[in-house]
């Protein structure tokens, strides 16, 4: 077995972290997307009965990006 079940574990443990005691919040949201991202494709193409979870997941994950959005403009910026 390797250690990336222990990596993801860390980054999601990390990143919820700081998501609850409110600092570095982009950087958490930068962390749990791609994970979010892996989860819901996973879901979406190969176990779709946890689709329903993956998607609320995104769409919290979606609204917090919004409400942040401030700190992703100079990445959307040409």
């Amino acid at each position: 077995m390797s250690g990336y079940v222990y990596v993801i574990g860390a980054l999601q443990v990390i990143g919820g972290f700081l998501l609850l005691i409110g600092r570095f919040v982009p950087f958490a949201l930068t962390i749990l997307g791609a994970i979010i991202f892996n989860i819901l494709v996973f879901h979406t193409l190969m176990a779709p009965e946890g689709f329903p979870p993956a998607l609320v997941v995104t769409a919290l994950e979606i609204f917090l990006l919004w409400r942040y959005r401030d700190a992703f403009a100079g990445l959307l910026r040409p």
